[in-house]
């Protein structure tokens, strides 16, 4: 074969295209033998056809040398992939264990307080708060602590709300991931109004009383007003409005939320808590079609 033939076949390679001086030797290399004299038939057909299916060729050539390529990189990167993420992963949970344990001012809830919320959870938005309240007031109470052997390595985690729900609710536990969406969105909820703990997520829902709280649980309360206002009557409306409230990339919901923080921090104060309690309690009240305060107690 001349040369400016295996220059133009080169050429017509593309990007399985080897350098020239490899593409010369293969294109011009004799027939080998084995050591017993032997032509193997694949040499005489490689010799017979390379002319014509030279660019086949060295394509799969080329395809070939990447799929080994890439599998030595991946042997390579996946021991130093699993290093770096485990010792990630050992420095959040070591984060975790230097989180104070919370705690809450409620009572531990009854596993008939707990099954009464599940089963009302979708009346209103009022009943999904309470519930995943019960939630968050119930891991308070709980053991979740990691185990460790003798030795001090983790060898597992005490079962927590988890286990509690799998013993004692077992109608619960078998939607345990719905439950769990409830408590974030009393997390998330407790987030929104900045209410700390031992604060639990259920002060913004009327307990019947008239006497104004906290100022701080007030605030919280006026916020939640502002939270269910507008949305649907799901509780999937909530936690998705909620989730945007909590979202530092949705711009325009955390501008929203700082506004009302900015105005209830400057419209309740001291002197106007127990009228903006009863105006709250009152407004909620309303909206969920019950019995109002007495006339003595609402707003002029």
């Amino acid at each position: 074969m001349d040369k400016a033939k295996i220059m133009r076949l080169w050429a017509e390679l593309g990007e399985a295209r080897p350098t020239y001086e490899e593409f010369e030797r293969a294109m011009t290399r004799p027939v080998r033998v084995n050591q017993y004299a032997f032509v193997d038939p694949a040499e005489v057909a490689d010799w017979a056809f390379r002319d014509v299916n030279c660019w086949s060729y060295f394509r799969l050539r080329h395809l070939l040398c990447s799929r080994r390529v890439a599998k030595l990189k991946a042997a390579e990167r996946r021991p130093r992939y699993y290093a770096a993420e485990n010792e990630r992963r050992r420095a959040l949970a070591a984060g975790r264990r230097r989180v104070r344990e919370r705690t809450t001012t409620n009572a531990c809830p009854t596993r008939e307080a707990i099954l009464e919320a599940w089963n009302r959870r979708k009346d209103s938005h009022e009943a999904a708060v309470r519930f995943g309240s019960l939630l968050e007031d119930l891991e308070c109470y709980l053991d979740s602590s990691l185990r460790r052997d003798e030795h001090g390595v983790i060898v597992g985690r005490n079962p927590g709300i988890r286990g509690w729900l799998c013993d004692n609710l077992p109608e619960v536990f078998e939607r345990y991931t719905t439950a769990m969406r409830y408590k974030a969105a009393a997390k998330k909820l407790k987030q929104v109004a900045e209410l700390a703990d031992p604060t639990p997520a259920d002060v913004v829902l009327p307990r019947g009383g008239v006497e104004a709280p906290e100022l701080a649980v007030v605030r919280a309360r006026a916020i939640w007003a502002e939270v269910v206002e507008g949305i649907g009557p799901s509780a999937t409306a909530l936690m998705r409005r909620l989730d945007a409230l909590t979202d530092p990339e949705r711009v325009e919901d955390a501008n929203m939320l700082a506004g009302w923080r900015e105005r209830y921090a400057n419209e309740i104060t001291v002197r106007t808590k127990r009228r903006w309690w009863r105006r709250l309690v009152n407004k909620a009240q309303a909206r969920a079609g019950k019995r109002v305060l007495p006339k003595q107690y609402q707003e002029n």
